[in-house]
């Protein structure tokens, strides 16, 4: 039977006391950056975790699957991922202790008050090739790689420092690291030509979307009609709709059906809860427009996603 309790939440602080096999250096609940090789300690793998701040893990040998919010990635060598605040994460390699005791990893953690503080606009960083919704995972070139490993070398080194300014010192370097891995995103979807479609040359545009997609990522559970997000936008559900089909080539309502169809997913895979409560928890009128929704969307009932 699934526990509804088994899922862990990830922060900084969390990760830094789980993951003790490696070096690692942080600030409280600031940061941590942790370089791990040969996992001996992999009891925060055992189940989905959710990730209560921004995250980016490269890989530098070995291999892992995993699963980032119901969608499958292969993170291997020279592979960097980029995890938001709220996604759930799930390692699914068959034998995934002894993928993970045969690999190494940096992980990169920061908290949101963090990143806030330092003046970092990451939403925006990412926003023009929305790469954090279609594509967290990515390879990056050795030469890229090794700048990370430069990066992450000096964060260590002034942390174990006496200097007077440590924290602020840090803050700044972890700023440059988020923006490197914007433009390694940038420049990978660019060359592979994955964009959904490319933006319009309208920067008002762009904040809109990136304003509309964080309130769906907060309300989804709760608010599924166009005109709530309209409405805090102040425009008009029409206009909103529009901005949000030029930027994205999707419509505001697939959007907003496919946070909460990932959600639903979640619940249904991850814990023991009823269908019913789970409708409710998604604020559908019952169980059974729940599962018409759900079946709509994805082609099985509730029951028939869940003994897959």
């Amino acid at each position: 039977m699934k526990n509804r309790n088994k899922e862990t939440h990830i922060t900084p602080s969390i990760i830094n006391s789980m993951l003790t096999s490696g070096n690692n250096v942080s600030i409280g609940d600031d940061f941590v950056v942790s370089r791990q090789r040969n996992l001996d300690n992999v009891s925060i793998f055992s189940h989905p975790f959710r990730v209560n701040c921004y995250m980016a893990v490269f890989c530098s040998s070995g291999s892992i699957s995993c699963m980032l919010n119901m969608n499958e990635y292969t993170l291997s060598k020279g592979m960097l991922m980029v995890i938001t605040p709220g996604n759930i994460v799930r390692i699914t390699s068959p034998d995934w202790e002894q993928a993970l005791s045969k690999a190494s990893f940096t992980f990169v953690a920061v908290s949101v008050d963090y990143i806030s503080n330092s003046g970092l606009d990451y939403n925006s960083l990412f926003s023009e090739a929305m790469v954090l919704l279609q594509n967290p995972c990515i390879k990056i070139t050795d030469s890229e790689l090794r700048l990370l490993s430069d990066y992450i070398d000096l964060v260590f080194k002034i942390t174990n420092s006496t200097a007077k300014y440590v924290r602020e010192s840090v803050s700044a370097i972890m700023s440059s690291v988020f923006y490197q891995f914007a433009s390694y995103f940038d420049d990978y979807l660019r060359d592979e030509h994955t964009k959904i479609l490319a933006p319009p040359d309208n920067s008002r545009h762009r904040r809109m979307f990136t304003a509309f997609i964080k309130l769906v990522k907060d309300n989804h559970n709760s608010e599924r009609m166009v005109g709530f997000y309209a409405d805090k936008l102040c425009v008009t559900p029409k206009y909103l709709s529009k901005v949000v089909r030029e930027v994205s080539g999707r419509s505001a309502p697939e959007w907003i059906d496919g946070f909460v169809i990932m959600s639903a997913k979640s619940m249904l895979r991850f814990s023991d809860m009823t269908i019913k409560e789970i409708s409710i928890e998604l604020n559908f009128p019952n169980q059974s427009f729940f599962s018409k929704f759900f079946k709509s969307q994805t082609g099985l009932t509730p029951n028939e996603y869940r003994a897959k």
